[in-house]
C-alpha cells in the first residue's frame, strides 16, 4: 500500500497525516503555527514530517499552504495569507535542504481541500463545484471535471476570500478593503464580537453561546447572512453544481448552517440547481488532499 504525508498549513495550526492511497489517515501530528515567522513555520513543518515518516516508507510530501501558490515552482507568491512573513517563501526549495530524497508538492490550501472532496467526499460525482474553507481566513477553489482546478493566469484563481463583500470596508492583509475573509472567517467572528461588546471571546464560545446570549446571537446571525451573500454571488457568477463548505469553522455549523441556508433561499433570485453541503472530511480534507498530490504526481 502506497503512503504519503499530507500537510495542511493554516494560520492557527499545522496539521499533518500519514495517508494511504485509499485516503485513510494512519497517523497524525500537529503543531501551533504561532507568530514566529517563516523560519519557525518551516522548522515545524519539518518536525511534523520527521515524526510522521519515522519507520514508514513514504512516496513524498504534499503541502496545502495559504496564499498565492506557484504550484510549478513550489513557492508562495506575493500573498502569504495569515502567516507572518510567509509571502515569497520557496517552500519546496527550503524542504529539499532537509529532505533531499523526498518529492515535495505544494498547492493552495483550499485547492487541496477541493481535491479531497472531489476524490472521496461531498463533491464526488459533481461535474463542477466551488470549495469554501472557513478558518482563520477564507480560502476558495473552483473545480470542473473538464478543466480541473482553476489556477488562473497568476495562480490567483479561486481566491474567494478576497472578493469584496463590503466596498471600502475593513482593511485586509492583501491590501484591499472589505474582503470576504474580514467578515466570514473565524477571526472575523471574534472581531465582530469585540466591536459589538468591547470584549474578547474565542469563536467557538461565541457560536456556542449564541443559543443563550443575545450579543453572541447577533454576531452569529450577521456571520450567517454575510456568508449567504457570498453564496448568492457565487451562484449567480459561476452557476456551480455544488458549493462545498469546509475549514475549521464548519465544526460549529450546528449554530449557523440553517440561518445561512434560509437567508440564501430567501434572497437569491434562483436558489435551485446548486447543492450547498458541508465538506465530508471537515478539517481533514486538507491533509488527505495534500497527500493525493503525491499519489497523482509521483
Amino acid at each position: 500500500m502506497r503512503k504519503a504525508i499530507g500537510i495542511d498549513l493554516g494560520g492557527t495550526n499545522i496539521c499533518g497525516g500519514l495517508v494511504d492511497e485509499g485516503g485513510n489517515i494512519l497517523k497524525r501530528a500537529s503543531k501551533r503555527t504561532g507568530t514566529g515567522g517563516r523560519r519557525v513555520v518551516l522548522e515545524k513543518i519539518a518536525d511534523i514530517i520527521n515524526e510522521l515518516m519515522e519507520g514508514e516508507p513514504i512516496e513524498g510530501v504534499g503541502i496545502g499552504s495559504p496564499g498565492f501558490i506557484d504550484v510549478e515552482g513550489g513557492q508562495v507568491l506575493s500573498n502569504g495569507g495569515n502567516i507572518k512573513g510567509w509571502a515569497y517563501t520557496k517552500i519546496r526549495e527550503e524542504l529539499y535542504l532537509v529532505f533531499k530524497h523526498l518529492p515535495v508538492f505544494i498547492e493552495n490550501d483550499a485547492n487541496v481541500a477541493a481535491i479531497c472532496e472531489e476524490w472521496l467526499g461531498a463533491a464526488k460525482g459533481m461535474d463542477n463545484f466551488v470549495m469554501l474553507t472557513l478558518g482563520t481566513g477564507v480560502g476558495g477553489a473552483i473545480y470542473s471535471k473538464k478543466l480541473g482546478l482553476w489556477h488562473g493566469s497568476n495562480y490567483q484563481g479561486g481566491e474567494l476570500g478576497h472578493t469584496i463583500l463590503y466596498p471600502n470596508g475593513r482593511p485586509c492583509i492583501c491590501g484591499q478593503r472589505g474582503c470576504v475573509e474580514r467578515y466570514v472567517s473565524g477571526l472575523a467572528v471574534e472581531r465582530n464580537y469585540l466591536e459589538l461588546t468591547g470584549e474578547r471571546l474565542r469563536g467557538e464560545e461565541i457560536f456556542k453561546n449564541s443559543l443563550s446570549q443575545p450579543k453572541c446571537k447577533e454576531v452569529v446571525h450577521r456571520f450567517a447572512m454575510d456568508l449567504a451573500i457570498l453564496l448568492i454571488t457565487l451562484k449567480n457568477m459561476l452557476d456551480p453544481a455544488g458549493i462545498v463548505i469546509g475549514g475549521g469553522v464548519i465544526n460549529s455549523r450546528y449554530y449557523w448552517w440553517d440561518l445561512m441556508i434560509d437567508h440564501y433561499e430567501r434572497n437569491c433570485n434562483n436558489p435551485t440547481g446548486t447543492t450547498i453541503v458541508p465538506a465530508k472530511f471537515l478539517n481533514d480534507s486538507g491533509i488527505i488532499g495534500a497527500a493525493k498530490l503525491v499519489f497523482d504526481r509521483v
